[in-house]
């Protein structure tokens, strides 16, 4: 339902405001989401194997402990699905190890 406010008009993110050149309204949207390239989403699972971290839990603790580590773009709720973007986690590891601060990669197997 449109509500009016001093000369616009809201409609759930789309504002209807006069043109620029007085020839009558546009719409302009606000609060736009970006757009992700789906191919880009990861899970705890791959943040946890990119981290070189031993289990996907330990990812909640760097999100405490850090407080730069990329925050997830998904997240559906206390205890369900979290989605990162591989390229910010990517990022974040490469600048956590060159400062020093991340611990050696546990070794698999002997």
């Amino acid at each position: 339902m449109l509500q009016h406010r001093r000369g616009r008009l809201d409609d759930d993110g789309y504002n209807l405001d006069d043109a620029s050149d007085g020839t009558g309204p546009i719409a302009a949207v606000s609060n736009v989401t970006p757009v992700v390239d789906t191919e880009d989403l990861v899970d705890a699972r791959a943040v946890a194997e990119i981290l070189g971290l031993s289990a996907p839990n330990t990812v909640s603790v760097y999100q405490h402990r850090y407080p730069d580590m990329p925050r997830p773009v998904v997240s559906l709720g206390r205890g369900r699905c979290m989605l990162w973007l591989r390229s910010e986690i990517e990022r974040w590891a490469h600048e956590f190890a060159a400062s020093g601060r991340m611990r050696p990669k546990r070794r698999v197997g002997n």
